[in-house]
C-alpha cells in the first residue's frame, strides 16, 4: 500500500490577505506555546493591531467574516488520519467563539496535517 500522501490543490479560491495574515498569526502563535495545546485566548485588540483596524462593531465584524473564510470547508481525497483512511474528508481550520475581548480559538489538527502534508496551495 502507497503511504505517501498526494499534493492536492485544496483552495477553491485564493485568500484575502486580511485572513492570511490572520492564519498565520494563529498558526505562529500556536506553534509558540510550549505546550502544543490547540485552544487559545487571543485579546481581540492584538488582532486589532495586527490588521490595523480601529476598535468598533465593524472590525469586529471584519473579524468573524475573515474567520468564516478561514473555515471554508476544504475537502481532501485519500486523507490518512490518526491510523484511518478516508475517500474524502472536510476538514476546517478552527472553531471560534469571543468573550467580551477575547477570541477563543481551537485549531484543527486535522487541518493542520492537512497543511503540512496536503496541500499544493498552503499559506501557513
Amino acid at each position: 500500500m502507497n503511504t505517501e500522501n498526494k499534493k492536492q490543490t485544496l483552495l477553491s479560491e485564493p485568500l484575502s490577505q486580511d485572513a492570511m495574515r490572520l492564519a498565520r498569526a494563529l498558526y505562529n502563535t500556536y506553534k509558540e506555546n510550549d505546550d502544543g495545546d490547540l485552544d487559545m485566548y487571543i485579546k481581540i485588540e492584538a488582532i486589532l493591531r495586527l490588521l490595523k483596524l480601529e476598535d468598533t462593531q465593524e472590525s469586529l465584524l471584519y473579524i468573524r467574516k475573515l474567520l468564516e473564510e478561514l473555515n471554508e470547508p476544504l475537502g481532501v481525497k485519500d486523507f490518512n488520519f490518526d491510523g484511518k483512511i478516508y475517500p474524502l474528508h472536510f476538514v476546517i481550520f478552527c472553531k471560534y467563539s469571543f468573550d467580551e475581548r477575547t477570541l477563543h480559538i481551537q485549531l484543527s489538527q486535522e487541518y493542520l496535517d492537512v497543511q503540512q502534508n496536503y496541500m499544493q496551495d498552503a499559506f501557513l
